[in-house]
C-alpha cells in the first residue's frame, strides 16, 4: 500500500464521519431509542461521562378565596445519568478487498457495527422496566398474565389506562409499547389491531408496525423473552432519558498481514426519571 492509498484509507474512517453515520442508523432502526428522550444528549456531546439533572417537585395549590395565606417552598430532585455502559467494535479490512469490491467498504462496516450496538441498546433500555411503579405492573413472574389473541387487546387496554391514570398519557403525550415477535404473532391475530398499511396519513415512528389501544407497538427480537415468559413494556417518552458518545474511532495497520483494522468504542447510558410514565406486563402465551 503507498503512503496516499494509506492516507485515503485513514480518512475514509474519520471519527465524525463514523459518528454521523451510526448514530443515524441507530436513531433510524433501533427500536428501544424510538421509546425515550434524548434531552442531555448535547451535555453527553461535551464530553461528560455524568449529567446531573435537576427535576421540579410539585408546586402547592389551593382554592383562592381573596387572599393566599401560604406558599410552599419549590423543592426539586437531583438525579444523575451516567455513561456507563459500553460496546466496543472492531474489523479487519484486507486491502485487496478495497481495491477490488464494488461494495461501499465502510457503510458496510457500519452496518455490522450498528447491528452490534443496536442489540446492546435495546437490550439495556427495555431492561428499564424494572423500575417502572409497582402500580403499573400486571402479573408477576410467579403469576403470569395469560395472553391468547383474544385476550391480548384487553390486556393493552389496561396498559394504556395505568399510563394514562398516572398522567404518563396525554392528549399531547401519545404512548408506545415494545413487544416480542411471539407477542406480535398474537397481536396480528386480534381484530383490533391497527397495523402501518391501514392508517393512512397518520404519522408513525420508525419501527412502528402500528397501534393497538392507542399504543403506537415496536417489535424487537433483543428483548422481552424468557425461559417460558414474556415481559411487555408500555409507556411515554418522559419515563427515560438516554445519551450515548462515540469515545473513539480508529484506524490502525495490522501487523501480520495487508489489512486495516477499523474499531471504536461505544458509551451511553439511561435514566428513569418517572416511574409512572411506564407500564408492563409479565405474560405467558398460551
Amino acid at each position: 500500500m503507498t503512503e496516499q492509498t494509506a492516507k485515503a484509507d485513514y480518512e475514509a474512517f474519520k471519527r465524525e464521519v463514523w459518528s454521523q453515520k451510526l448514530n443515524a442508523g441507530l436513531d433510524k432502526n433501533c427500536v428501544m431509542l424510538q421509546c425515550v428522550n434524548r434531552d442531555y444528549q448535547a451535555d453527553a456531546d461535551k464530553g461528560t461521562s455524568q449529567i446531573n439533572i435537576v427535576t421540579p417537585l410539585e408546586v402547592t395549590t389551593g382554592k383562592y378565596t381573596g387572599s393566599i395565606d401560604s406558599y410552599g417552598a419549590a423543592g426539586s430532585d437531583k438525579r444523575t445519568l451516567k455513561l456507563d455502559q459500553s460496546v466496543y467494535f472492531g474489523f479487519s479490512v484486507p486491502d485487496i478487498n478495497q481495491a477490488q469490491t464494488n461494495i461501499n467498504i465502510l457503510d458496510t462496516i457500519v452496518d455490522k457495527a450498528k447491528t452490534a450496538v443496536e442489540t446492546a441498546i435495546d437490550t439495556y433500555l427495555f431492561d428499564e422496566f424494572k423500575n417502572a411503579a409497582a402500580a403499573n405492573v400486571i402479573g408477576s413472574d410467579t403469576a403470569l398474565q395469560a395472553l391468547t389473541s383474544s385476550t391480548i387487546y384487553a390486556q393493552f387496554v389496561k396498559l394504556a389506562k395505568l399510563l394514562k391514570s398516572s398522567g404518563a398519557i396525554t392528549p399531547e403525550k401519545q404512548g408506545w409499547v415494545v413487544i416480542h415477535p411471539d407477542v406480535e404473532e398474537l397481536l396480528l391475530l386480534c381484530s383490533q389491531f391497527t397495523n402501518v398499511a391501514n392508517l393512512g396519513n397518520t404519522t408513525v415512528s420508525n419501527g412502528s408496525i402500528g397501534k393497538i389501544a392507542g399504543l403506537e407497538v415496536f417489535v424487537s427480537n433483543n428483548v422481552g423473552k424468557n425461559t417460558g415468559s414474556y415481559t411487555i413494556l408500555a409507556g411515554t417518552k418522559d419515563a427515560v432519558t438516554y445519551a450515548s458518545q462515540i469515545k473513539k474511532i480508529e484506524t490502525i495497520r495490522a501487523q501480520s498481514s495487508f489489512s486495516s483494522i477499523v474499531r471504536g468504542l461505544y458509551t451511553f447510558g439511561a435514566l428513569t426519571l418517572n416511574p409512572s410514565a411506564l407500564a408492563v406486563i409479565k405474560a405467558s402465551i398460551s
